[in-house]
């Protein structure tokens, strides 16, 4: 019965750690959504991270001043980060909406901010709280091998903590993915302006829209541009993207994926264990 015991816990150790690398390995990735367009011309993909964003681009190399040549698919990365603002900045922010990735904070004109999505944030704060508790209770597993609790206090704590923590780990995770496909397409809206049939009637229309720069006009020309013009044309947008792109889930994804599917069965090794704590090993 001890070997059994040692076993399952050591299964318990490996397939943790096994899931807490896959997380990290995803977490550090820029490569969660990969957005790939449809209509010519043909564009290299681009990848969305949690962080970056990361593209392809012919690379010209330059020395002394003098052009070398040209490095082909090159990928680049920049921050994930987007324009926001409110409808009275709209004006003063629009034109330079587009870059966030690589203007100085010194640069942005007051009323205009470079921040992730929302999506995105939750995002980050989900895996970040996911490998802690994978971490912390990975820890408390291998450390309820090797110690001797001395009051029921301790004997407690190191009964059910690991279950608490890949509980809240595999919850953490699961909440995660559900986002991600929840918002697979949110970068594609964003992240790309599209000519809109619904406004272009209008004088004062800017060229190209993108989801935050349309629903800022429409707060800002509220007067002249009603909520229905506004429904349509933000209809538009999306059927455009969707005409023009399509994202799929990327490896960072794939890696999640697998490692929510491992750490899934922690919590019920660990339920196991405990629930055979006077025959398996005093565990």
């Amino acid at each position: 019965m001890r070997a059994q015991g040692v076993v399952l816990v050591t299964i318990a150790l490996f397939v943790g750690i096994a899931g807490l690398v896959l997380h990290l390995l995803a977490l550090c990735s820029p490569h969660w959504r990969i957005t790939k367009r449809d209509l010519e011309p043909i564009m290299e993909p681009v990848s969305y991270g949690l962080w970056e964003r990361c593209e392809y681009v012919n690379m010209t190399i330059i020395k002394q001043g003098v052009a070398l040549g040209i490095r082909p698919h090159v990928q680049t990365c920049r921050p994930n980060l987007y324009m926001r603002y409110t409808p009275e900045t709209f004006l003063t922010c629009y034109n330079i909406r587009r870059n966030c990735p690589v203007i100085q904070k010194n640069q942005i004109p007051s009323g205009c901010v470079c921040r992730y999505l929302s999506s995105d944030r939750a995002l980050q704060w989900l895996t970040v709280i996911a490998a802690i508790f994978l971490i912390l209770g990975l820890l408390l597993l291998y450390l309820k091998t090797i110690a001797q609790p001395l009051n029921e206090s301790a004997v407690l704590l190191l009964s059910y903590a690991p279950f608490v923590c890949f509980l809240l780990a595999l919850v953490s995770m699961a909440t995660s993915l559900i986002l991600i496909g929840a918002f697979l397409r949110r970068d594609s809206y964003e992240d790309y302006s599209f000519p809109l049939k619904s406004v272009s009637n209008n004088s004062i229309a800017p060229l190209n829209f993108d989801l935050h720069s349309l629903r800022n006009y429409a707060k800002f020309y509220e007067k002249s541009f009603t909520r229905d013009q506004h429904i349509a044309a933000e209809k538009e947008l999306r059927d455009d993207a969707h005409t023009h792109y399509h994202t799929v889930i990327g490896r960072a994804t794939i890696f999640e994926i697998i490692a929510t599917a491992l750490i899934a069965l922690l919590p019920s090794l660990h339920s196991y264990l405990v629930q055979h704590h006077d025959r398996i090993c005093n565990f």
